[in-house]
């Protein structure tokens, strides 16, 4: 048998079960999922959404009221409908925004994967959030002040000696607003073509900084960003903006 052929197998079986609306039927576990409050979902995306077998654990576990966290790889069309699927599915509590990793790039994906568990703040807590390493900021866009973390990264720390920085950003595609800064990082790191609402991000092919803040479930990007952090506020107020704003970050007092 050559390699993948087991995958395939499994994919074309998951598309029949699909077509009618079967949920296989799971192995016995002693699997306790009372003990858990926050619970991860992974799984490849097959036919724009989640295998079957997914579904199936979702139907058989109670994840009622759990923060559930969804992440998935594909074959370069993103997370489909996967997202909202098992936001219904598992009837959690708490759906926190997924990751969707491309399979070429599974291999060389730590980064992203850290990337975004700071982002979505699944890291080792300390009763000081400065012990983490995090920095807490402020982001001033209008007359509007904004809750953000700085990521514990060297890019990070870079262009935090630049702060209080403004920048004149526009916005693009309903999801972003973004703005070319006068200095040259340094210290860069591997980037990625996906992002998570919230981010806060510097692109080394455009050299600009951006804040993503709608689309998480279409991330896709046809340039790499890395994210250096991310706004904690309600991110509301970026959908009223106009097309050009100051946004100002600034070290929180």
């Amino acid at each position: 048998m050559k390699a993948g052929c087991g995958f395939g197998i499994n994919r074309d079986v998951n598309h029949n079960e699909m077509q009618q609306n079967i949920l296989p039927e799971l192995k016995d576990s002693d699997l306790d999922i009372s003990k858990y409050d926050t619970v991860f979902i992974g799984y490849p995306v097959w036919a724009t959404d989640v295998p079957q077998a997914v579904l199936s654990f979702l139907n058989e576990y109670d994840l009622t009221g759990k923060t559930v966290i969804p992440f998935c790889t594909h074959d370069g069309y993103g997370a489909g409908g996967s997202y909202t699927t098992i936001a219904e599915a598992s009837k959690a509590g708490k759906t926190l925004d997924g990751l969707a990793i491309e399979a070429k790039d599974v291999p060389s994906a730590q980064d992203t994967v850290t990337n975004w568990l700071n982002s979505i703040g699944i890291t080792k807590k300390t009763e000081n959030s400065a012990e983490n390493g995090e920095t807490a900021i402020k982001i001033t866009v209008g007359d509007v002040v904004l809750d953000g973390i700085l990521y514990n990264t060297v890019l990070a720390e870079e262009i935090k000696t630049y702060f209080p920085l403004t920048i004149s950003m526009v916005g693009y595609g309903g999801r972003e607003y973004y703005g070319g800064i006068d200095f040259y990082p340094q210290h860069l790191e591997d980037g990625q073509k996906t992002f998570e609402n919230g981010n806060i991000t510097y692109c080394e092919a455009h050299h600009n900084m951006a804040i993503f803040y709608a689309q998480t479930d279409n991330p896709n990007l046809s340039v790499d960003v890395i994210p250096i952090g991310k706004v904690t506020s309600d991110l509301s107020v970026f959908d009223d903006l106009s097309g050009s704003v100051q946004i100002t970050f600034a070290l929180a007092e």
